[in-house]
């Protein structure tokens, strides 16, 4: 079934049903309010007849007379008055009218209860128990109410005709209700049906609505912009992945077939091999890289997680850098750290995030003109603040976004140090991989501080 059957159909339903509730209501409200009108009606009669037989002490043939000749909204009535024994005592009814019979339960109801509704032969009746000159009495009226037996099939009629005609015009509304929905629905997805991997700069009209249509327009561009920027950032990466692995291995390459065209002396194989080993030593490097990055991508799944102390951590960058590079040097130093634990501890993969740290760190001594790197440990407002400073050339305003794409270099550090271009991404991947965050702030000439962000444990 098509969507827009669904939804007419839906809507059909759930407005049939409101209808309906809201028809039968009216009716069902309308008659009980003409019932008790009438019985206020019938009930008045009987107060005014009791009056007329016990205060203005009128002789019972004199009542019959006025009720006969008075006129009176009641019709076909009966009044009845009976003493404590349920003898009669006073009968009237108006002519080619029936006898009213009271039910036997009727009478026995009425020495609980002082009034008594009830229906007798088409006609509406009350029966009252009263009091004069402290003796009890029964009094009993009944009539027709022939205006309500003429105007309540009427009230049916017109709520029933007003019911099929507001369904009639429900059920077309809702048709092309929905026809107009689906149709936009169509058009957005003939247009989302246009993008493709070759244009994936286009993107939707959203309009100025604020309606539904409009949000899941706007929804649809922001998952397309970040769908583009992840497809821009796959090409660079497998372009760039593809030239650094391609130059090691072509200069390997080169050198052993050099190597080969004639005898060579010791000493000049033993060169061969010491530049083919640096560089190995730079692809595998690469390649090690290449694979953390991999294994970072996405969420953190499958990798081992356990409370971390960042502090902790901290303390091992000095002696790992150092054994990486004897010139490179890390200061560590804490500031009034916090007195739980928890305020320094994050749950994650220690070894990933000591990664990041040392990527960092080396980062920041490969560019730092002594070849130092400061590290600073605080809490602020329930979150772990790591600073790692360098004193370098800085980095440039329109850089700082650049510097986490891998195999990104600046231009002017190329010819300083060495490297893959891939420290920064991957630190920057790991820290995303546990919802932190890195700040940069350099200053030309002076230097940089890389701010990571993580948020702590909560306390226990």
């Amino acid at each position: 079934m098509q969507i827009r059957y669904r939804i007419t159909l839906a809507y059909t339903i759930t407005v049939t049903i409101v209808l309906l509730l809201l028809c039968t209501s009216v009716y069902f409200f309308s008659a009980q309010n003409r019932i008790n009108q009438f019985n206020d009606r019938l009930l008045r009669k009987s107060v005014s007849t009791q009056n007329l037989l016990w205060t203005y002490t009128m002789k019972p043939e004199i009542v019959k007379n006025i009720n006969r000749t008075s006129p009176s909204s009641l019709m076909d009535k009966s009044i009845i008055l009976l003493d404590s024994g349920f003898n009669q005592l006073f009968y009237y009814q108006d002519d080619q009218t029936d006898s009213l019979v009271v039910p036997k339960n009727i009478l026995s109801q009425l020495k609980t209860h002082p009034t008594v509704f009830f229906s007798v032969k088409e006609r509406d009746a009350i029966a009252m128990r009263t009091a004069h000159s402290g003796k009890a009495y029964y009094i009993i009226t009944a009539a027709s109410d022939s205006d309500r037996a003429e105007w309540l099939p009427k009230l049916r009629l017109i709520l029933i005709l007003s019911y099929i005609l507001s369904l009639i015009i429900v059920i077309a509304m809702g048709y092309f209700f929905s026809l107009s929905l689906v149709r936009s629905l169509s058009d957005l997805t003939g247009k989302i049906n246009d993008i493709s991997s070759t244009q994936f700069s286009k993107r939707l009209f959203a309009g100025a609505g604020k309606d539904e249509l409009q949000k899941l327009a706007v929804t649809i561009n922001n998952l397309l912009d970040r769908l583009q920027s992840s497809f821009n950032t796959q090409r660079s990466f497998i372009d760039n992945a593809s030239h650094e692995l391609s130059t090691p291995l072509a200069s390997i390459g080169s050198q052993i077939e050099v190597a080969l065209q004639r005898e060579r002396d010791n000493e000049e194989y033993k060169k061969v091999l010491i530049s083919v080993y640096e560089d190995v030593k730079r692809l595998n490097i690469l390649v090690k890289s290449l694979l953390e990055i991999a294994k970072t991508s996405g969420s953190a799944k499958g990798i081992e997680l356990a409370p971390v102390r960042i502090d902790e951590c901290l303390m091992r960058l000095p002696a790992e850098v150092k054994k990486m590079n004897k010139s490179f040097e890390v200061s560590v130093s804490f500031e009034a750290l916090p007195d739980d634990e928890n305020d320094l501890t994050v749950y994650g993969n220690e070894e990933l995030l000591f990664a990041a740290f040392k990527n960092i760190a080396l980062n920041a001594c490969k560019y730092s003109d002594d070849k130092k790197a400061i590290v600073g440990l605080k809490n602020e407002k329930g979150e772990i603040v790591v600073t790692i400073e360098d004193h370098g050339t800085g980095i440039a305003e329109e850089e700082k976004e650049l510097i986490f794409r891998p195999f990104y270099r600046g231009a002017d550090v190329n010819s300083i140090v060495s490297g893959s271009g891939l420290g920064l991404p991957l630190a920057n991947q790991i820290i995303k991989l546990y919802r932190g965050h890195i700040e940069v702030h350099s200053t030309l000439g002076r230097g940089s501080i890389f701010t990571i962000r993580l948020k702590s444990l909560p306390a226990v």
